[in-house]
C-alpha cells in the first residue's frame, strides 16, 4: 500500500493542488489570485482552501497595506516528506545523462514499470560510464532498474524497420 496515494484520495483534488504549490515553493509568498492561477484552481475555491489552511495553521497570512500574502508555514513543512512532487528515477536518470552532447534521444520502451523501466538511448561514441553510473544511482536511491541499450541512430532505425521494437515508446529527451 502506497501511503502517498491513500493520503492524496482522502484529501479534497484542489486542497491538495494549493497545499502543493506551498510546499513546492516554500520560501515564496502567493496572493489569492496567483495561488488560484498556479494551481489551477477556480478563486473561489481558492479562497475557501485558503481559509482552511489558515485555520489550521499550515500557511500565514502576511498584510502589506490591503495586500495580503500568503506562505507555507514553518511548523508545516513536515509535509513536504510525503506531498512534494519529486522526480522520479526516470527523470533523473535522463537529467544525468543528457550532459552527454553524444546522446541525441531517449526512448522509454514499453511501460514505466513500479521497479524498472526499460531505455533506449541513441548517439554516437556515448559515455558509457556515465549511463553506468547514472543507472547504478537510480538503483541506489531509488531501488528502480534502469535496463538500458545504447544504439546509434542507424541501429535503432534498422532494429525498429525489422519489428524488433514494438509496442508503446515515448521520448524522453530528445537533441
Amino acid at each position: 500500500m502506497d501511503k502517498r496515494q491513500v493520503l492524496e484520495d482522502l484529501l479534497d483534488r484542489q486542497l491538495l493542488k494549493v497545499l502543493r504549490l506551498f510546499i513546492n515553493n516554500p520560501d515564496q509568498e502567493f496572493y489569492l489570485r496567483e495561488i488560484a492561477k498556479r494551481a489551477k484552481v477556480p478563486p473561489a475555491s481558492t479562497y475557501r482552501v485558503v481559509q482552511r489552511l489558515l485555520k489550521l495553521e499550515l500557511i500565514k497570512e502576511h498584510r502589506v497595506k490591503k495586500f495580503k500574502f500568503y506562505r507555507l508555514h514553518e511548523d508545516a513543512e513536515f509535509l513536504a516528506d510525503i506531498l512534494a512532487d519529486r522526480k522520479s528515477a526516470v527523470q533523473e536518470f535522463v537529467e544525468a545523462i543528457k550532459q552527454d552532447p553524444n546522446i541525441t534521444m531517449v526512448v522509454l520502451h514499453g511501460k514505466e514499470e513500479r521497479t524498472k523501466a526499460n531505455l533506449l538511448i541513441m548517439g554516437t561514441h556515448i559515455d558509457q560510464e556515465l549511463i553506468r553510473t547514472a543507472a547504478l544511482q537510480a538503483k541506489e536511491t531509488y531501488g528502480f532498474n534502469i535496463i538500458h541499450l545504447t544504439l546509434d541512430p542507424d541501429q535503432y532505425n534498422q532494429m525498429s524497420s525489422m519489428g524488433l521494437y514494438p509496442g508503446k515508446k515515448v521520448i524522453l529527451y530528445e537533441q
